[in-house]
């Protein structure tokens, strides 16, 4: 019986051996990545990845989330503070020496994905610092439509590169194989770079007889950032054109056209697209005059977005703060309180408006003339119901006490 008995504990005991065995807990290379992209801990990431390279049999994963974990530390303050900065430096410069196309693609595979958020600008300053290879997978990838989430950031790359892509972009810009919604993008792009070697490649494009008219006005636009000063007439006339893509291009390059009447923009302002007026809103705080003031007061409590809306405010704070604007506090406290302003969201910025500093300035100094601070608050307490508008209004009460 003793026999009988003792096999089967025998066979017990190595099994549950057998089973402590596998049940190793997470690797290092799963704790780092968290440590990493989860809780931005990159010191710790790095202790976890440095052995996760030496364990795995695959290296590319590790490699590319260490590179990622060096950059991060470095952009934060963290290596330096933890006493590891010149070992990150040194870790960072060299990977980026030694960085592969199957490497740089899993980096832009982990920074394309949410969690990624806090890594993201470190991990693709990385690839910026890598130059003409990592230009060459980003171009790519925008041409095919990898890593979506990422193509704002791409086109923000490739700038940042500068003369480092350059070539490259040219050559995609004028093969006829390229679509007109990438070029758009590398129009963009040549018009951050600022190098006048794109002159030629981009009057090639406009001479397309297939050329989309929005695409056509990017040019014009660029070449003229670009000193090709005989494109500003064509310019000023596209706020006018018919097709949308055309006046958004035209309006985004208003600030920097020299000489443009104020009134061209100003007229501009009625465009019911929310994109031009936003452009043309802001270029009316570089080009500034008192007659934009009403217009500029018409969006906060018009039907567009919010963008053109908050631009006014910025617009309207610069010209407070440049005399432009006298009044106003007076103006705008009188249609909030009139009831006329049914929208809750349009009273919200009345209030913003009166919020910034020249405004609140303006409110203080008729306390003894017309005191609108008591009106306001009459307001606030007697008629105002939306917590939207009641809380920043509350605000500018205690501000302007």
């Amino acid at each position: 019986m003793k026999k009988v008995i003792i096999i089967p504990l025998v066979v017990l005991l190595l099994a549950s051996v057998g089973c402590e065995t596998k049940q190793k807990g997470p690797s290092n290379l799963s704790v780092g990545k968290s440590k990493l992209v989860h809780s931005g801990n990159a010191l710790e990431a790095v202790g976890h990845l440095e052995k996760a390279e030496e364990e795995e049999v695959n290296k590319l994963e590790p490699r590319a989330l260490l590179l990622i974990a060096y950059s991060y530390g470095l952009s934060t303050g963290d290596a330096n503070r933890g006493g590891d900065e010149a070992k990150f430096k040194n870790q960072r410069s060299q990977r980026i020496e030694a960085l592969t196309e199957a490497e740089m693609k899993h980096i832009l595979q982990v920074l394309s994905q949410p969690s990624a958020g806090q890594v993201r600008k470190a991990g693709l300053q990385a690839l910026v610092d890598k130059g003409h290879e990592a230009a060459v997978l980003i171009l790519d990838s925008l041409g095919k439509g990898r890593y979506p989430s990422l193509h704002v950031n791409f086109t923000q790359m490739l700038v940042d590169m500068g003369p480092d892509g350059l070539d490259l972009i040219l050559a995609r810009l004028t093969d006829e194989t390229t679509s007109p919604a990438l070029k758009g993008k590398l129009v963009q792009v040549l018009a951050g770079i600022g190098d006048a070697k794109a002159v030629d490649a981009l009057k090639s494009v406009q001479t397309e007889a297939t050329i989309d008219p929005g695409l056509a006005m990017q040019i014009n636009t660029t070449l003229y950032q670009l000193g090709e000063e005989s494109y500003k007439k064509d310019i000023i006339a596209g706020i006018s054109h018919s097709e949308v893509a055309v006046r958004r291009a035209a309006a985004k390059a208003m600030a920097n056209i020299k000489g443009i009447s104020p009134n061209t923009l100003i007229a501009g302002l009625k465009d019911a697209d929310s994109e031009v007026v936003t452009s043309l809103v802001e270029a009316l705080a570089v080009h500034k005059d008192a007659t934009a003031v009403d217009e500029l007061m018409n969006i906060l409590t018009g039907e567009l977005s919010k963008d053109p809306k908050q631009a006014a405010i910025q617009t309207l704070d610069v010209y407070g703060q440049n005399k432009l604007a006298r009044g106003l506090a007076k103006d705008a406290t009188m249609l909030l309180i009139s009831g006329t302003v049914s929208d809750p969201d349009n009273r919200y910025y009345l209030v913003q408006l009166l919020r910034r500093e020249p405004f609140k300035k303006q409110i203080k100094a008729l306390k003894t003339i017309e005191d609108l601070g008591s009106k306001l608050h009459e307001y606030h307490d007697k008629k105002e119901q939306e917590d939207l508008v009641k809380i920043p209004l509350t605000q500018l009460l205690n501000e302007v006490q």
